[in-house]
This record gives structure tokens, sequence and C-alpha cells, in this order.
């Protein structure tokens, strides 16, 4: 039968006996689909006695048969080995693909269980005795964020975002958004519309020294907008003694600065830190001239109870002008004599070159003032005293002397008023309640005292004014 295949071998052998093992042959068939749909047909084929089987075909046939097996043998062996190692290829690509998946996955859960979010809502209803009417404006003069007489007000309510830093984490943010009334009266210069009532309090990037260096146990930076060094008080009425804010707060210092702040600590046994940063000036996100603003401050901790801190100002303020530098010292101590009872005193004095010829001071253009010294100064001292009765209630005192002889803080005209200089003092007295654990509610009375007729009584003025106020905070 020479010429003939294996199949024409198979189908002659089938036609003898109709069944293959009747002449000792044994015909396994093995179907594999694997992943490419790739069908591969694996046919073994054993024999037993060919010669008895095939004995009348030839014995030069059985051993071209036996090549022809022995060939395909080879081939199905290569395809098996091709189609293990397509398999493993994409199982390792698939491994690889599911390994970075949970890579990208695991370093943003983890970035997000770093991120602090945290916020309060704070509302109030303040009386004035004082009882201002048209044509006077309703107002209480002088407050800083108290401003409504008479009247509820939504204070400010505020989210904030941070990724805090160490050396196992050196690198961070923080964002405060603040909206509400509150928010209206610490605009930055160029950011936003001042009468929007939404404020980016802060917004600055971190980044911490991971690594040892000579005399330095800390070392960080950041760069952004962030609220100013100077002050016994901050912006936020819960981190605050009292609802309202001081004349210093208001008039003394400024709330936020754009720039870059340094903090270095030397040693961790050295109850010693600073401060130092450049920035564009008094709440300027856009800079109004061409000069920048020193800030520094250094902070001595003698003991757990006692802390003092130094710090100041330094650089031109007003618009276009780079040679005439406002200045100012601030001076905070503060110390906890009891478990209860707590003490903090806040002394700022500031200078500015010309500053009298121009009010307000940040103005670009003189005006007629009349004032014999053409330089301004201000200064004040205010003492606190927080006393806590209970866990749950606490009592917190103020009383404050600010003088601004030219006016040129509080924007009033001294010389034009038929005044020499303007002295402001006030007395408060906060009751404190923490209702739950994250509700707060004050009672505050205040009185204010000037040196001459600037607050409003009536339909008149008046040289002082009196202020109850009922605050409540919700913090998260």
């Amino acid at each position: 039968m020479p010429g003939k295949g294996i199949g024409a071998l198979f189908d002659a052998a089938v036609a003898k006996t109709g069944r293959l093992v009747l002449f000792g042959i044994k015909k396994e068939v093995i179907v594999f689909f694997p992943r490419k749909k790739v069908l591969a047909v694996l046919i073994l084929v054993s024999f037993t006695n060919l010669s008895s089987v095939f004995a009348d075909t030839g014995l030069s046939e059985v051993e071209e048969l036996k090549k022809e097996i022995a060939v395909m043998q080879e081939r199905l062996n290569a395809m098996e080995t091709r189609l293990r190692q397509s398999e493993m290829k994409t199982s390792a690509i698939e491994k690889e693909k599911k390994t970075a998946e949970t890579g990208i996955q695991a370093a943003v859960t983890s970035l997000a269980k770093e991120i602090e979010f945290h916020g309060f809502v704070d509302t109030s209803y303040i009386l004035n005795t004082n009882t201002p009417k048209s044509p006077n404006p309703r107002t209480n003069n002088f407050r800083i964020f108290d401003t409504d007489a008479n009247g509820f007000m939504f204070n400010m309510a505020q989210l904030n975002f941070e990724k805090p830093i160490s050396k196992e984490s050196p690198v961070g943010f923080r964002t405060d958004l603040d909206f509400g009334q509150d928010a209206k009266l610490i605009h930055a210069n160029g950011l936003g519309d001042p009468n929007d009532v939404f404020d980016l309090q802060q917004a600055y990037a971190q980044l911490m020294i991971p690594f040892s260096i000579p005399f330095v146990d800390t070392l960080s930076f950041k760069a952004g907008k962030y609220v100013t060094l100077m002050g016994a008080e901050v912006i936020e009425s819960v981190n605050n003694w009292n609802f309202s804010r001081s004349f210093l707060f208001g008039y003394a210092i400024p709330f936020t600065h754009l720039g870059v702040r340094a903090y270095y600590k030397p040693l961790a046994e050295v109850p010693v830190d600073a401060y130092i940063g450049i920035v564009n000036g008094w709440d300027n996100v856009v800079d109004n001239n061409a000069a920048k603003t020193l800030e520094a401050q250094i902070n001595y901790y003698p003991n757990d109870n006692l802390s003092f801190s130094i710090g100041g100002m330094f650089g031109p303020e007003r618009a276009d002008n780079n040679r005439d530098f406002r200045d100012l010292i601030d001076f905070v101590a503060t110390y906890k004599v009891t478990d209860k009872l707590t003490l903090k005193a806040n002394y700022d004095y500031g200078w500015e070159k010309n500053g009298a010829t121009y009010l307000p001071s940040s103005g670009d253009s003189p005006t007629a003032t009349g004032l014999d010294d053409k330089d301004a100064s201000w200064q004040g001292i205010a003492l606190y005293a927080k006393y806590d009765i209970y866990d749950w209630w606490s009592l917190a005192g103020r009383c404050e002397y600010f003088s601004d002889p030219q006016g040129v803080r509080t924007g009033v005209f001294v010389n034009n008023n038929g005044m020499d200089h303007l002295d402001l003092m006030e007395y408060t007295l906060t009751s404190e309640f923490k209702i739950f654990k994250n509700l707060i509610a004050r009672l505050e009375y205040r009185y204010d005292k000037a040196s001459n007729q600037v607050f409003f009584k009536d339909k008149v003025t008046a040289n002082n004014q009196s202020t109850f106020a009922a605050e409540m905070i919700y913090k998260f």
C-alpha cells in the first residue's frame, strides 16, 4: 500500500474489523481549548505488536508510519510548550497589572488617611444698648467681626484640610476655606471681591527636612497664603477665649500674608524656636509696591507653664512707595498659674514713616490732615485671664488700652474732627459653656470707652458703648 498516509491506514484497519481495538490499537483524542481560542488536538497512538496488526501492509510502510507518528509527536510537544509559555506570559502581565492597580489604590488610600479634615460653624446675636438709629448706621463701631448692632450674624463656617508634616512624612499642605460675614472683613488685597462672603484664608504647601543636620532638630518651610504670627488672638472665634476680638487684633497687626516662611528649632532639649519669612506685606496677595516685608518671631518656653514670644514685621506697605517703612513689634506672654487659671498679656507697638499724611495709611495720596508730625505710630496692651470652673464651664476676662494718636490705624480723621488724638479702652467678660463635646455656647458683656465721641447712640454720638452677645459654635 505504497503512498498511503496514516489516515488511509486507519481507514483500512477499521474496514477489516470495524473496531481498532481488535487489532491491538489504542486511540486517544485530547482536545485543548486555551484562552486565545487555540484548538490543539493531540492524537497519541500506541502500538502493540505492530508486526501482527499490519503484517500484510509490509515492513517498510510500518517504519514510515512510525516516522510520521514521531514527527507528529514532536510537533505536538512544541505546540504544548508554546501554549504553556503563552499562558505564563499572559498570567505575568495580568499579575503586573493587578499589582500596579493595587499599588496606586494603596497610595491613594494611604494619602487619604493622612489628610485631616476639620471645621466649625459660628453664629451670634449682638445687642447694643446704645441702639444706634438712622441717620447713624446700625453698627457697633470699632468692632472687628461683631459689627452688626441688635441683630443675628452668621459669622463663619470654616472647612480646613491639612496633611501634617513629620520626618517620616515630610511633604504636606493646608487649606482653610471661610464662608460668612467674617470672611468679608479679612480679604487680602488682590484676592476676590471685598464684599464676597467667601475667603481663602490659608492655602500653602509645606516641607520638613527629613534628614539630620548638626544643630537642627526641626527645619520646615511653607509657601503660599497663611495667617500672621503676630498677636495673642486668631481669626477663628472658637480658638479664642472671648467672642469679640481686641482692638489690638483688629487695628495693630495684619491678618494674613502671602510668601515663604521657615520654622527652626535648634535642639530638642533647648526650649527655643523661631520663624522667619519674606512676604508681600500686610494683607496683600497682590503686592502694592515693589518691596517685600520681613517677618520674624522667637519663642521661649522656660517650663511647661510659661512661654514668651517676641515678633516683628519690617517693610514699606503703602501703594507705589518702596521707601517709607511700616514696622511692628509684638510681644505675648502666657502663664498657667494653676490647672484652672491661665493668664496672658499682649503688647504691640507700630510706626510708619510719613504715615500720618495718608489716611488710611494704605492709601496712595496725601490728605489735608494738618498734623505737625508726618510720621505715624500706634500702641496698645491687652491683659487676659481665663478660669476653668468646671470642665464644661469657664470664665474669661479681658481689659485693653489702644492708642492711635493720628488715627492712621482706625481710619479716623483726627484733626478734621476736632480731635488731637484717639484712645480706645474696653473691658470684656465671657462665660463659655461646653454643652456637648462639639457644641460651645458663650454669653458676653463688653464695654467700650473712647477719648472722643466716636460711637453712635440713638441718632447722636457718644464716647462709649455696651454690648451683650450670645454665640453658638459647632466644631467638627
